[in-house]
């Protein structure tokens, strides 16, 4: 090869490699320019569609996620009474808090909107998603509607007591554990202004009174209850609440008379 035409050949070579690296640094601007790609993974199966991360641990585990969905959604059936349910629902797997965030304004591990029949939960190494617990919220507003506000313990409470373990305790032990320990919130404030209490506190002890009106009264009273307000209890319930709550809790003397060591900390973190 001439001299001349080696080195135009040479000339060549570079102006590709520098045109190429200017395309590749103008791409890349673009790319990170405020933009990320966020991919995910889609499926049916029978009432259910599922959304998951296209990566990560939910992608990794989905087969486990979704087995534990259906597992779920037959538990909380049986819960709520029903013989069936066929409504196609949406649930969608998050990898943090962070994502839930824009979705929905929270950093929750998980929500229920039924107006849109969506349950986002977030699945990660350290977060037990929480997948039994809306479920529930979602079945129950999808069958009986919206409770009344002064029912939203009931809301909360069926959530709780659907999933009955926290740390390792079920709903009758943290209840016997803040009865000891002067912790129950009185039930003006569970009624009146739930959302305001500590979440910990207000969930299980609801999640223990909604196991017992359901275990001793059924069906029936607690949807009328769900529907008309706690103002009604004692025309549904026929004594007044805390003729109720006082022989519920002397039961659960009898069935716990030692209160579970529970760590505080412990307690005021969410459930592993």
């Amino acid at each position: 090869m001439k001299q001349s035409s080696k080195n135009l050949y040479l000339l060549i070579v570079l102006l590709s490699i520098v045109a190429c690296n200017y395309s590749k640094d103008k791409n890349s601007t673009k790319e990170n320019d405020g933009w990320k790609k966020v991919g995910q993974v889609e499926k049916t199966i029978r009432n259910v569609h599922f959304t998951f991360p296209d990566s990560g641990f939910a992608f990794d585990n989905k087969e486990d996620l979704i087995e534990e969905s259906f597992n779920a959604l037959k538990t909380d059936r049986d819960l709520l009474g029903l013989k069936e349910f066929k409504d196609t629902i949406f649930i969608r797997f998050l990898r943090s808090r962070e994502e839930m965030f824009p979705l929905t304004g929270t950093h929750a591990l998980g929500n229920a909107y039924p107006h849109i029949k969506t349950v986002y939960v977030v699945s990660n190494e350290t977060s037990k998603s929480p997948i039994k617990h809306e479920l529930m919220h979602l079945m129950a507003m999808l069958e009986w509607d919206y409770p009344r506000a002064s029912s939203d313990w009931m809301n909360e409470g069926l959530g709780t007591f659907a999933e009955n373990s926290c740390s390792g305790w079920n709903v009758s032990e943290l209840y016997r554990y803040l009865l000891e320990t002067d912790q129950l919130i009185p039930m003006e404030s569970l009624t009146t202004d739930f959302y305001g209490q500590p979440e910990m506190y207000a969930n299980h002890q609801s999640g223990y009174l909604v196991q017992c009106l359901l275990k001793n009264y059924g069906i029936d009273q607690f949807v009328q209850l769900w529907k008309s307000g706690f103002g009604e209890f004692e025309h549904i319930y026929g004594l007044p609440f805390e003729s109720l709550k006082d022989k519920l809790e002397k039961d659960l003397l009898v069935k716990y008379p030692e209160s579970p060591a529970i760590n505080e900390d412990t307690f005021n973190k969410p459930c592993e």
